[in-house]
């Protein structure tokens, strides 16, 4: 199993970044009000529904191109931008408006922020990896 990931970390990569946005998504849209009551007054209902329509359309979009036989170089570029931008937006967020936070909410905030960044990584290693073995 792990070596079938390895071989293809790119594609198992966007496959459960797809699965996990959509899920997220799906919660967000359905949870809205109790999501923005936990997090703080920073997320109104209407942010966290906002978000959770990004988040379903986003994970589509990891999905569709995980579901390719090859997914476009293009594609991940645009995947790892958008990833590094939810990165700096998180932070920004923690920085800027901690204080219309709950304690739950920034840390929620945190460890999303470094799972987005873990998944970027892997995104980054897995488009090298194709690329060197198309070189090869």
């Amino acid at each position: 199993m792990l070596d079938l990931i390895k071989r293809n970390l790119l594609k198992c990569t966007l496959l459960v970044d797809g699965v996990v946005c959509v899920a997220a998504g799906t919660a967000f849209l359905t949870f809205s009000a109790l999501v923005a009551e936990l997090v703080g007054p920073a997320f109104t209902a209407e942010v966290v529904i906002g978000l959770g329509a990004f988040l379903l359309l986003w994970g589509l979009f990891h999905l569709g191109m995980g579901s390719r036989a090859e997914a476009p170089a293009a594609g991940v570029k645009v995947a790892i931008i958008g990833d590094a931008i939810w990165v700096a937006g998180s932070a920004a967020i923690l920085f800027i408006d901690w204080q219309g936070l709950t304690a739950l909410g920034a840390a929620f905030i945190a460890v999303m922020a470094i799972a987005v960044a873990d998944i970027m990584l892997l995104k980054v290693i897995g488009l090298g990896r194709r690329g060197r073995t198309a070189m090869v």
